[in-house]
């Protein structure tokens, strides 16, 4: 329906401040020492993400949520204990639960709820390791109640951290960066949780039933205008100045881009 209009680099004044980055920071450099760990640094970053819904009108106390990719559960569980009943869908959906939260095996592309039945949807890290993400699009906009809310964010494929693991070997090309990433550590608990495929030629084909794809802003945009979905917002997580506005450059400055998303009523 309406996409973000282009403009220049603009500044958020609800960008982090200096203490929370530090925080950040650490539970970063910890996240793969457990599955414990990892949780602990989403359920960090939910609660700076609630801070940015909350500065865009956006309450979570007594609402529905989807969190679609939801993963380990760490932005699950702390969505949850904000007062949120919240439906955490993934293909390995989170192991451990809290009240308000709950766990259901699904793919993202089909997802088991009702249309219009969730106030709110989160999909963090997902759209960029489908290959059909208008599919995700489709299914956001399905299952959002007339006037709901969105927040989607990814990392722009080309931007230093577009190659999840693989960055920054992905500006080589995929083959080099599969083969370098072959080298590097890969802590016990990752490994049997997302293990690579072993007959894996392309980044698309890294696991079972997902992979990375090249998702990138103005894709995404172009997403957005085969849907009704209205775009409020778009931005860089947590940073007080952002180029995601800029065409090419704005791929590689934009670490992770956020979009914000309405349905019409």
């Amino acid at each position: 329906m309406t996409a973000c209009k282009a403009a220049g680099a603009c500044y958020h004044w609800c960008a982090l401040k200096l203490p929370d980055f530090r925080k950040l920071w650490r539970l970063s450099a910890r996240r793969k020492e457990s599955e414990q760990s990892y949780r602990r640094f989403q359920a960090f970053q939910a609660g700076l993400i609630i801070r940015h819904l909350e500065d865009h009108g956006v309450r979570l106390s007594g609402s529905s949520l989807l969190d679609l990719g939801s993963g380990l559960g760490g932005y699950s569980q702390e969505f949850a204990a904000r007062g949120a009943q919240v439906f955490a869908v993934d293909l390995t959906p989170p192991r451990s639960g809290a009240p308000g939260l709950h766990r259901i095996r699904a793919n993202a592309g089909a997802v088991p709820l009702r249309d219009a039945s969730v106030d709110l949807v989160f999909c963090a890290s997902l759209i960029e390791h489908v290959p059909r993400p208008g599919e995700i699009l489709g299914e956001i906009e399905r299952v959002l109640k007339p006037g709901g809310t969105a927040y989607v964010s990814f990392p722009p494929y080309y931007s230093p951290l577009g190659g999840h693991e693989y960055a920054p070997f992905h500006y080589l090309g995929e083959k080099i960066a599969m083969r370098l990433r072959g080298r590097r550590k890969v802590p016990d608990w990752v490994r049997n949780l997302y293990p690579v495929r072993g007959d894996a030629e392309s980044f698309a084909d890294l696991f079972t039933g997902w992979g990375l794809f090249k998702m990138t802003i103005r894709k995404f945009r172009r997403l957005l205008r085969t849907s009704r979905l209205a775009c409020l917002d778009m931005s860089t997580r947590y940073l007080p100045v952002s180029f995601i506005r800029w065409p090419g450059i704005g791929e590689v400055l934009t670490w992770h881009a956020q979009f914000l998303l309405r349905k019409p009523l």
